[in-house]
């Protein structure tokens, strides 16, 4: 056996010593848990696999670093292996991890034919990039240290065409389904698509469903459907909150015939039996300055010219008509504030008016637990919201409010007309806030280039631009259908109570002519039968 020292034990010791002089330099142990979150990402590696030959493996290199946290995907990687080993195999398994910055370099131990000593031979130094297949050797030899950039160039910067799959939860304006395209679209879709597209010569695609595509393990982007896997967290949580919001029926079918029923006060009805005392006794005292009926005249406009009236009357019927001038003006105000549909119907718009209000929450298709516990007594239970779908299907909506997407619930709030027979609102207050987060893969070595364009694309202002101006466009279209609507003023629907009242006057005249009929007869028969008993 050899006993002679290895000259591979004093390259590795004289190159961490130079490392440690000129970086701070931590070695960690890999059996020892470190929690991410705790740690620092290293920036440089080395990792020292030159004993292992042609035993080196794909799996043996991914066990050690598929869960290692102390290292960044953007780290610097130099690999020493024995020349026998496969260079492949670790490129691939860097390929896997998305470890792109990385430097292979094969090591070989050769005896020297004049000292009959140990010398070290350093082969081509190797490294590739996996978007475009490109390998790349460098000759020790033509090593210059003020070059060394030129070992670990930017594969990043193009990669020919890469796609990238993406997923995500429908947020208005973020992300957006239209169903007529069949297609995404959103500022998050906007942003990505560009950074992908312009910056990285890539590709992107915006799947409906979250079934992963075969050649992939994941997603390469998710967005509102955060994961927390115990290593390599790659997320990026947005500034601002979003959330779901509740939609509750808002009816403007006035109950006009309830209104027009009521009875007056005793009050009015003693002001108005008096003015026809008052009348009957002014016909009867004084028929010469009366000579026509004042009610016929004040309350039914008959008795002839006015300026042929007498002076007596002409006062007295205007004092009665400036009365029921009064009068008829009060109820009619009385009367439309009644039928107005703010004063008929409520309509909550914080959470503490909702749980003063009589309407309770059903919510069919999803889990309301944590809505129920914060809101005891307004929500019912899963089973119950789905018996009550089944039985009355959208109509049930016309009767209890729903939590929805604030970007669905717009779009519902916007059937100003009422096709499903009953008209929605959103509540100004959110019921449920969320925090939305972008995530890429568990081995993506693009986090740093997205948090870097995101992070500029929001210091420029330009992300709550965009944020404003789609919101504003969507409040500009729910304002548009609404003063449409709002137009027209007067409906057919609003003759309804004139149609009734007429059918109702009709019904009473019919009465009456019926009984008069009736009454006629009646004399007749008896006249007959006492003129037939006098004969």
């Amino acid at each position: 056996m050899n006993k002679r020292q290895n000259p591979l034990d004093d390259t590795v010791k004289s190159l961490v010593k130079w490392l440690e002089s000129n970086y701070p330099v931590t070695i960690s142990q890999h059996d020892i848990f470190h929690w991410m979150y705790n740690d620092r990402d290293a920036s440089l590696v080395l990792m020292d696999a030159s004993g292992l030959g042609t035993k080196l493996t794909g799996n043996l290199v991914s066990g050690r670093l598929d869960t290692h946290e102390c290292y960044s995907k953007l780290a610097k990687f130099i690999v020493l292996v024995e020349s026998t080993s496969n260079k492949s195999v670790l490129a691939d398994v860097f390929g896997v991890l998305g470890i792109t910055n990385y430097l292979i370099v094969p090591l070989e131990i050769t005896a020297s034919n004049v000292s009959k000593d140990l010398e070290l031979v350093v082969g081509q130094l190797y490294t590739k990039n996996h978007f475009s297949n490109q390998e790349d050797l460098f000759d020790i030899d033509e090593h210059n240290s003020s070059s060394v950039g030129r070992y670990f160039p930017d594969k990043l910067n193009d990669v020919f065409g890469y796609r990238f799959y993406m997923i995500g939860s429908f947020e208005f304006p973020y992300l957006i389904y239209l169903e007529r395209k069949d297609s995404v679209a959103g500022l998050m879709v906007e942003a990505i698509r560009h950074l992908v597209k312009r910056k990285l010569n890539g590709t992107l695609e915006v799947l409906t469903t979250t079934k992963v595509p075969s050649d992939r393990s994941e997603h390469d982007v998710i967005f509102a459907l955060t994961r927390f896997p115990r290593h390599f967290s790659h997320d990026f949580t947005l500034l601002e909150r979003g959330g779901r919001c509740l939609l509750c029926p808002f009816r403007t079918e006035r109950d006009f015939m309830s209104h027009l029923l009521k009875p007056f006060s005793v009050g009015i009805w003693i002001v108005l039996g008096t003015t026809f005392v008052v009348c009957r006794l002014l016909n009867r005292l004084f028929p010469a300055s009366f000579q026509r009926d004042l009610i016929e005249m004040v309350f039914f406009g008959s008795g002839g010219y006015p300026h042929r009236k007498t002076f007596p009357t002409r006062i007295v019927s205007f004092g009665v008509v400036l009365l029921v001038f009064f009068l008829s003006e009060a109820y009619i105000a009385k009367i439309v504030s009644l039928m107005s549909v703010a004063k008929y119907y409520e309509r909550p718009e914080t959470v503490q008016e909702l749980n003063q209000s009589k309407l309770l929450i059903a919510n069919p298709f999803s889990d309301s637990q944590q809505l129920a516990e914060n809101l005891p007594g307004k929500v019912l239970s899963k089973k119950r919201a789905k018996e009550l779908y089944q039985q009355k299907k959208y109509k049930m909506f016309g009767d209890y409010c729903t939590v929805e997407q604030c970007f669905m619930a717009m779009l519902f709030a916007m059937d100003v007309v009422g096709e499903h027979g009953f008209r929605q609102y959103v509540m100004r207050e959110l019921v449920e806030e969320k925090v939305f987060t972008l995530q890429l893969a568990r081995h993506s070595p693009f986090y740093e280039t997205f948090v870097r364009y995101l992070l500029l694309y929001f210091e420029s202002g330009m992300w709550m631009f965009r944020v404003d101006g789609l919101r504003d466009e969507l409040n500009e279209m729910i304002q548009i259908e609404v003063v449409q609507f709002e137009r027209v003023i007067f409906h057919f629907d609003d003759l309804f109570c004139i149609w009734v009242l007429i059918m109702v006057g009709w019904w009473i005249s019919l009465v009456c002519f019926i009984g008069e009929v009736l009454v006629f007869f009646f004399w007749n028969n008896c006249l007959v039968k006492i003129k037939g008993c006098r004969e």
